[in-house]
């Protein structure tokens, strides 16, 4: 990617959904500014929504600030500068116009008038990533002067901090990201797995892309924060690490050992089946992490699942006042093969596959959901997902809801996960047990280990 004296962003993707609806205003026009303590925003978008963006940038300021150990000073009435388009059309149009020039990418940060610019991406989190990837872009070089830096670096520190979860009030920067169609994890796992690759030459070169990048800066950042802290002064100064610089860290071999280590322990935990899906909350239990998730689809039955096979997976879930139905992934091959639970807001509960012809065909009879507070209504409820196996020993998903059990059904895997029809849903509490690995003595017996059943 051509740096051209400024810090270019994630390429721009062709859009699969739209987070929110078109702006009111002319195409290309930008709303009036927006401003906080520290950013001002504008945006071609609805305002509400551009309220939100501020809000999740002034969230992120000291976050930024305690992952370089300081914050750029800014003037009594000074703010950051954050130009939010619609399209990649119009951010051309505007670069152009501020004299910087046309870009083949989602977003920049523009040394040549200090803005953080950038367009709509395919989902409300992956936009919301490349608003938190730009404007640490611009911070770190507010902080450390405007200069090009080892891409590795450059790249690999924001998209550490663009790695996130915002609920509307609570920002959680430099995570493990729930879900998000980009799942830079597991392009990382595939780097590393790749026959050619070859993490010497890489250290020497400095290149490592996106993914690598970012989970190399996790790696140094967490685990040898005083010798990286060190190197950093040299990177901040736009020069390369040498054999030397490395040396700080260990050994090669050992070094990446521990950067596979890490990315296999790492991975997202729930993949994309349909957009749009955005993270909400992490949050690290004493029983082990959960998660909430909000779903978004206008006319279509969207779906995530997880992506390891499960022993269970639970959830909560309220209906909410505009939705077609609401329930569960039960097991996941592809977009045209897969199988869900689907309840009506009046408590029909249906399993249904979804063929490689596109159709749906209903697995089992229609059954009622259990009676909570006299009604069999859906209202509020706990989905909880158990495999389990028939008399061949062919998988089965177990499906209780409020710890009654409404049904076993039939199904290839265990990628169990929260299925929806039809408008905007959050899933809360999500939990899960992966699948015990198989071992040999399993495969002559035929049998799986499913794990604990914990609730």
């Amino acid at each position: 990617m051509r740096r051209m004296g400024h810090c270019a962003g994630i390429i721009g993707r062709v859009a699969l959904v739209l987070a929110a609806s078109a702006p009111a205003r002319a195409s290309g026009e930008l709303g009036p500014p927006l401003v906080g303590a520290r950013f001002e925003l504008r945006s071609e978008g609805p305002q509400v929504e551009a309220r939100e963006w501020l809000a999740v940038l002034e969230a992120a300021w000291p976050q930024y600030a305690s992952f370089f150990g300081a914050a750029p000073k800014l003037g009594a009435d000074e703010r950051l500068a954050v130009q939010v388009h619609e399209t990649s059309e119009a951010m051309n149009a505007a670069l152009e116009r501020d004299g910087v020039g046309r870009i083949a990418a989602g977003g920049i940060y523009a040394f040549k008038t200090r803005k953080a610019y950038f367009f709509r991406q395919p989902s409300a989190w992956y936009t919301r990533a490349l608003l938190i990837h730009e404007c640490a872009h611009q911070f770190h070089a507010r902080l450390h002067g405007d200069k090009d830096r080892p891409g590795w670096y450059a790249e690999g520190v924001v998209e550490h901090l663009a790695q996130h979860a915002w609920d509307g009030t609570n920002l959680q920067l430099g995570i493990v990201a729930p879900i998000s169609l980009e799942d830079y994890p597991k392009a990382a796992l595939a780097r590393l797995d790749a026959s050619d690759f070859d993490f010497a030459a890489r250290l020497a070169d400095g290149g490592f892309d996106r993914p690598l990048g970012m989970h190399l800066v996790r790696l140094l950042h967490r685990r040898h924060a005083a010798d990286f802290r060190a190197a950093r002064k040299k990177l901040d100064a736009g020069r390369p690490l040498d054999p030397a610089d490395w040396a700080r860290f260990g050994r090669r071999d050992k070094l990446e050992a521990e950067l596979r280590a890490m990315v296999a322990a790492e991975q997202q935990p729930f993949r994309v089946g349909f957009v749009d899906w955005d993270a909400r909350q992490f949050e690290q239990r004493d029983d082990g992490p959960a998660w909430s998730l909000r779903g978004q689809a206008q006319g279509v039955v969207s779906g995530a699942h997880a992506a390891r096979e499960c022993a269970w997976l639970e959830f909560e879930a309220a209906f909410p006042e505009r939705l077609g139905r609401l329930g569960a992934q039960l097991d996941w091959i592809a977009t045209n093969d897969h199988t869900v639970l689907l309840a009506s807001r009046d408590g029909v509960a249906l399993v249904q596959r979804m063929t490689p012809e596109g159709r749906w065909t209903n697995l089992l009879e229609p059954r009622k959901l259990p009676q909570k507070d006299g009604s069999t209504t859906f209202g509020a409820r706990r989905l909880r997902i158990e495999r389990r196996a028939d008399e061949q020993g062919a998988p089965l998903a177990a499906v209780l809801v409020d710890g009654v059990e409404l049904l076993a059904a039939p199904v290839r895997n265990s990628h169990f996960g929260l299925a929806f029809d039809s408008g905007t849903v959050d899933f809360t509490g999500i939990r899960y047990a992966p699948l015990a690995p198989r071992t040999d003595a399993d495969a002559k017996s035929g049998s799986g280990k499913a794990g604990p059943k914990r609730r």
